[in-house]
């Protein structure tokens, strides 16, 4: 019986991560309770409430929240386009409902985040609880950019703090595989990825979205607790390190405030993920693993 409850809760939670899913591949039009609900099979009756009991904040909170996060990481990293032009990429109807979400959220203006926050994100300007140094010291890093191609992805997600916990990773993994390969979809050739899909300086920890994903013929069907998502083709910044479990936070901050404002790129739409190339050979006994940070971009 428990058993059963617990699959029953993985059955809502995977339809609610497709719903989220959908939300942030559509945030920038009006998004309709009737069409939302029905991603996720649930009667519109039912589904605000289903949604509020599995996310902690209401369906409304989530997508405001998901479209003034998105805008305020626009406004520091795509510092060309105008804050009127960021509040309709992000789904807002107009500047002035824009400007008021962003004053309720950062407690100041889009004007004075941009111009008071550097070129980097600040916890401490985001009302969080922690800042480091973004500092590189001795890591070793080599950034190509090339296009890559559309990739499917079964995955498991987790929501909540999740930064140097390799355990974590290691369960989610675990838990992937295990409904992968009585499928056989785990071959030589997947790709391990794991996709971000909050800025880790800007949404409170509690509420960060991380998911563990393998690629996977696009005519897989899945299945609780597993997910599908689409890494769409595109043009992709790869910056590739050799990280022991402390140092993510560092390389990411280095793509960010170092090499993006000397590339000539401005990011672009779409979630920034890690690809572990060597996965598959990996010593569990190695300290350090070799993982590419790819961020989608676009010329500045």
């Amino acid at each position: 019986m428990k058993q059963d409850t617990i699959g029953q809760k993985d059955e809502y939670r995977s339809r609610i991560n497709r719903v989220i899913d959908y939300i942030e591949t559509h945030l920038d039009r009006e998004l309709h309770l009737d069409e939302l609900a029905g991603v996720a099979c649930f009667s519109k009756y039912h589904f605000h409430r289903i949604f509020l009991g599995l996310m902690n904040e209401t369906l409304f909170e989530f997508i405001q929240r998901v479209r003034v996060e998105k805008a305020a990481a626009l406004l520091l990293t795509s510092r060309s386009a105008s804050i009127t032009q960021i509040s309709y990429e992000c789904g807002f109807s107009g500047p002035s409902a824009f400007a008021r979400a962003f004053k309720n959220r950062f407690s100041m203006t889009a004007t004075q985040w941009r111009e008071t926050t550097p070129g980097i994100y600040s916890r401490e300007k985001a009302g969080l609880d922690q800042t480091r140094t973004n500092t590189m010291g001795d890591l070793d890093r080599q950034v190509t950019v090339r296009v890559l191609d559309e990739m499917h992805l079964a995955y498991v997600r987790y929501t909540g703090k999740y930064e140097g916990d390799a355990a974590l990773f290691k369960s989610l993994y675990q838990q992937l595989f295990t409904w992968a390969m009585p499928r056989d979809l785990v071959q030589v050739d997947t790709k391990c990825i794991v996709a971000y899909h909050d800025s880790i300086d800007i949404t409170e920890s509690s509420r960060l979205r991380v998911s563990a994903g393998i690629t996977v013929p696009g005519q897989t069907r899945v299945s609780s607790p597993v997910g599908k998502m689409i890494l769409e083709c595109g043009k992709y910044a790869c910056a590739r390190f050799e990280l022991s479990d402390s140092q993510y936070y560092r390389a990411w901050q280095w793509v960010f405030s170092d090499w993006l404002p000397k590339s000539g790129y401005q990011p672009g739409d779409g979630p920034c993920f890690e690809y572990y190339p060597d996965v598959h050979n990996k010593d569990g006994n190695d300290k350090k693993t070799t993982v590419d940070i790819c961020v989608p971009v676009i010329p500045l």
